[in-house]
């Protein structure tokens, strides 16, 4: 058995390796040949069924109860992707379900059909799918919006939005490593033809700024991601929850620590330099389990980090799980882990720490003010690719390459122990959700302000003029 368990593993290892070469080389091609048609290829070669982890049921969501969405004095359409998919779904339902309070009657036009569209729906918020241009600028002209505000939208949707006249906001999620410079040609041209523009963190502004024009920087504020929290649950709550995702994941946790990861797999979340250095981790003897649930958006990835899982010897202290419904896992976890190369601002850990977990981030858009927000109880390590305002798509690729001896796989393992020793210390007296209303008022506030004073300008030009925004509105960082 010992034999046949050797050659398990050095089979795995083998996998890995080869999938890591794999890697490699498609990290040399362009974006949009990886994303265009490496991606669709090795889904349809590698894909297989994954388990996943269903909702409890009630008591668990983190989403306020939808009610209808009552007529505001301002018409706001969030042109936005695909809605299931990602936080910025989540970043999409939040604003549509809290700015009808603040006289803003919100509309969406996005691709595709899907559970989040359909509570929009029940609230009473318009949602129209479009396929191209002509589509969504059909749809801009029946919604007949005062504002537009773009979320990491298609680009034919963009382009109609600039064809309607309307005035616009685009909203930076993410730290955009893969531009080349012609999308950043495109970006600038947006940002000229926007009134303002949205960054989720300072450091996704920092960013954006490096890469547009000195007369374009001013145009871009900061608006921290919010999520609300699932609220007090009672222990037989996290129990049941508990217990679902141990069935789904075919083993049990018992006293070990449960870390949960809410990301895809793909090269943006580094979840096979997450394994390699989890598992390097608990080989010490940490009593830790990991649980990851996403997307599999890049197969490859997928089947390498379960590779280097099954080349361990704690290969069941890693369980690998298809999109899950992420309040039933913060409540069967106790602690959320994320070491992403890059982020705008994490929504899924936001959620865990209103939950009340102590976060393993690293340095991306929005961590340090996260771990900032629970110093004593959650860890900022360093980015795997070094300086974070220095990430690159090459430094991203080779760090891929050292999957398994990633440079802070040994900072991480320390954080790992870190926040083990903590949950243990709290075991008897859990810490209870933390109140996230305040942070979601604020953020909703601050775009219900932008929007309007948007609105209240008839073009992009006139956004130039001084004391058409004060300083607080333009150029600066909304503190929540």
């Amino acid at each position: 058995m010992t034999a046949e368990r050797g050659l398990t593993r050095a089979a795995a290892h083998a996998s890995a390796l080869a999938l890591g070469v794999v890697t490699r080389a498609t990290g040399m091609l362009p974006p949009r040949l990886r994303y265009g048609y490496v991606y669709p290829l090795t889904r349809a070669l590698l894909h297989q069924p994954l388990p996943a982890v269903q909702a409890l049921g009630a008591g668990l969501k983190a989403e306020p109860a939808t009610t209808p969405a009552p007529a505001g004095d301002l018409t706001c359409v969030l042109g936005v992707s695909a809605l299931d998919i990602g936080g910025i779904g989540s970043v999409v339902e939040l604003l549509a379900a809290g700015l009808p309070a603040r006289g803003v009657t919100p509309a969406v036009v996005c691709l595709g059909d899907g559970m989040r569209a359909q509570r929009l729906r029940e609230m009473g918020v318009q949602v129209r799918t479009v396929v191209d241009r002509a589509s969504a600028l059909s749809a801009f002209a029946e919604l007949g919006p005062d504002v537009i505000q773009l979320h990491d939208a298609p680009s034919f949707v963009v382009a109609a939005a600039r064809d309607s006249g309307v005035p616009l906001v685009s909203v930076l999620h993410n730290t955009e490593i893969h531009y080349s410079r012609t999308r950043w040609r495109r970006f600038s041209e947006l940002l000229e033809h926007s009134v303002a523009a949205v960054a989720v963190s300072e450091l996704v502004r920092s960013f954006h700024v490096g890469h547009v024009a000195v007369a374009l920087r001013s145009r871009i504020t900061v608006i921290p991601n919010a999520a609300h929290g699932s609220g007090l649950l009672a222990p037989q709550q996290r129990r049941d929850a508990r217990e679902l995702v141990e069935r789904a994941v075919g083993g049990r946790f018992g006293d070990d620590v449960v870390f949960v990861c809410l990301a895809r797999y793909d090269a943006q979340k580094n979840i096979a330099g997450t394994v390699a250095s989890f598992l390097a981790c608990v080989a010490s003897g940490v009593p830790a389990q990991l649980v990851i649930a996403g997307d599999p958006s890049d197969w490859v990835e997928f089947r390498r980090a379960d590779a280097i899982r099954r080349g361990s010897r704690d290969a069941d202290r890693v369980h690998l799980l298809a999109t899950s419904d992420g309040q039933t896992l913060i409540a069967a976890a106790d602690a959320f882990l994320l070491n992403s190369y890059f982020e705008g601002w994490p929504v899924a850990a936001t959620e865990a720490w209103a939950a009340g977990l102590p976060l393993i981030l690293s340095d991306v858009g929005g961590a340090r003010e996260l771990v900032g927000r629970d110093p004593q109880r959650s860890v900022l390590v360093s980015n795997a690719t070094g300086n974070a305002s220095d990430v690159t798509d090459a430094r991203v690729e080779r760090s891929r390459w050292s999957a398994k001896r990633q440079q802070n796989s040994a900072e991480l393992s320390e954080a790992i122990q870190r926040v083990v020793d903590t949950v243990h210390r709290e075991r008897d007296v859990p810490v209870a959700p933390r109140d996230a209303s305040a942070g979601v008022a604020a953020t909703l506030d601050e775009h219900a302000r932008l929007l309007r004073d948007t609105a209240a300008i008839n073009t992009p030009d006139e956004a130039a003029q001084p004391g058409r925004f004060s300083g607080d509105q333009r150029g600066g960082t909304v503190r929540i």
